[in-house]
């Protein structure tokens, strides 16, 4: 079994902003990639989960960026499975330049699902086709994804409805984790997004949403400059991150 899972890639146009460098919340749709193959790698795609009533969910994200890569610029991306803690199973990811600078880290916690009863499964049900230690001993990001609140002094702010349409969900049929962060970035002021550059990203998920389900917006400013935003779904929080911009 190798130590990580690697492949090498080349930044996509329609991955890049006004800037020509690699949009935030496209990262989240590389580290899903990464994860889906990752898992295939050790023996438990979605593919094998199904056919026991179980899938994976994504519970927590952190990512850290180091640099930004540009449009069409070659890097290396890395991932592997760091373990088990609890009911959470951690798989960390790391994207690289050419010459091996650090451009992006980052780690995510994960949970089974039984289908069927949409609640949490143990995971030494899968202890047969998926390694219960660490692929590899190595963190990228730590501590793990953290919990993400507000703060108490902040704000919050309606920041419209988004309605989940036929582009967001995923085979699981609810909305991919990959698609709230970019509802999130939307919801930020212009004057942030187009001119500054994220060095941090924190998302928790906590509730799915499916089709034609109409999301709540909140943002909220943290004291440090932080930006917070929350998606509610009949009166329960969805999604909430923690987004850091650069000085």
């Amino acid at each position: 079994m190798s130590d990580k899972f690697r492949d090498d890639y080349i930044v996509p146009c329609y991955f890049i902003d006004n800037s020509y460098m690699l949009r935030p919340s496209s990262f989240f749709d590389l580290a899903q990639q990464l994860a889906v193959r990752g898992a295939t790698e050790l023996g438990a795609s979605d593919f094998v989960l199904h056919e026991r009533g179980l899938g994976w969910i994504l519970v927590r994200n952190a990512i850290h960026f180091d640099a930004y890569p540009t449009i069409s610029e070659p890097v290396k991306l890395e991932t592997w499975h760091s373990g088990v803690r609890g009911p959470y199973f951690t798989r960390d990811y790391r994207m690289v330049s050419k010459d091996g600078k650090s451009m992006v880290r980052a780690t995510s916690s994960w949970v089974l699902m039984d289908i069927a009863t949409r609640s949490i499964a143990k995971p030494d049900s899968i202890a047969d086709v998926f390694p219960m230690e660490a692929q590899c001993s190595e963190r990228a990001l730590q501590p793990d994804a953290p919990k993400v609140i507000f703060p108490k002094d902040a704000v919050k702010e309606d920041a419209g409805v988004h309605i989940v349409k036929y582009t967001d969900i995923d085979y699981n049929l609810h909305a991919n984790n990959a698609k709230y962060p970019a509802w999130a970035m939307d919801c930020l002021p212009e004057s942030e997004t187009m001119n500054k550059r994220v060095s941090d990203f924190y998302i928790n998920y906590n509730r799915e949403v499916r089709l034609g389900s109409n999301v709540q917006l909140v943002r909220a400013q943290g004291a440090d400059g932080a930006w917070f935003v929350e998606g509610l779904f009949e009166g329960a929080q969805s999604f909430i991150c923690k987004i850091v911009f650069a000085g």
